[in-house]
């Protein structure tokens, strides 16, 4: 049987997410969580619903983001933090920009399109650079000390065409600075692209980083609204722990039939 949008959710919940927000509503301002957990979003905003979704098949929706003011936002939870489990912690999503210059936070633009993280609570938040930086268009995921500053990031920067969907994972493993082989990975489309093993910037201890668990709500879109996200997003999904290699690859797989102008570098 050819791939769809049910069998890639199956593959999803397989792994036992605590939260798995499909961002399928067409209308209404309840972001739904698929877990048995429900701890549900609210949509707030400039966000446009029943958008064409990451998969060509099974009726798949995204939620488009006004780069203005358009965000959802998940309350507090504890599983949704890197300390909590003590396995560490992964991030999950779809994520297509229909902009790739923009104006944003310092000098060198960037926008924070998804995070939890606000001042005094910062924990972890993806980070996505205009095309005219010196980074251009780069994709990261980073971890803070809770007063902000400085974080641990793995990137990785390839050319991006507008309207492509991307599949990103971001995991953060368990520790902190303690740990020198302790930090944070990225995927892209299945693919391992940065590492502490082979980005130093990605390692804990490179920013003095103890993870601590804070108040802050998940918000996509943005993370404390000093900037904002212009685009889509599509099947956000959080993992109590560090996800494997395979099982990154598996989801990946899952969809694969499924993508409308997928991202191929």
């Amino acid at each position: 049987m050819a791939p769809n949008a049910k069998t890639y959710a199956e593959s999803v919940l397989t792994s036992q997410p605590v939260g798995y927000w499909r961002l399928n509503e067409t209308h209404g301002s309840i972001a739904g969580d698929a877990t048995k957990n429900k701890i549900d979003g609210r949509y707030f905003d400039g966000v446009s619903l029943g958008r064409l979704g990451a998969f060509a098949q099974g009726g798949d929706k995204a939620v488009g983001f006004d780069g203005k003011t358009g965000y959802i936002e998940i309350p507090s939870n504890k599983a949704f933090s890197q300390p909590t489990s003590g396995k560490g912690f992964s991030v999950k999503v779809w994520f297509k920009p229909t902009r790739l210059e923009f104006p944003g936070e310092t000098d060198d633009p960037y926008v924070y399109w998804i995070g939890k993280g606000q001042p005094s609570q910062y924990e972890w938040a993806l980070r996505f650079y205009s095309r005219n930086s010196s980074r251009p268009n780069r994709i990261s995921a980073y971890v803070f000390n809770k007063e902000g500053k400085k974080g641990a990031g793995a990137e990785f920067e390839d050319p991006v065409k507008l309207n492509e969907w991307i599949h990103v994972v971001a995991c953060f493993d368990p520790g902190s600075k303690a740990n020198p082989k302790a930090g944070v990975s990225i995927y892209k489309n299945g693919e391992l692209r940065g590492s502490p093993a082979s980005q130093r910037g990605a390692r804990y201890a490179s920013f003095d980083i103890t993870p601590r668990a804070g108040s802050a709500p998940i918000r996509l879109g943005t993370r404390n609204f000093t900037s904002f996200f212009l685009g889509e997003l599509d099947e956000l999904a959080i993992y109590p722990r560090v996800l494997t290699d395979k099982e990154i690859l598996e989801h990946f797989r899952a969809a694969d039939a499924l993508k409308p102008n997928l991202s191929k570098k």
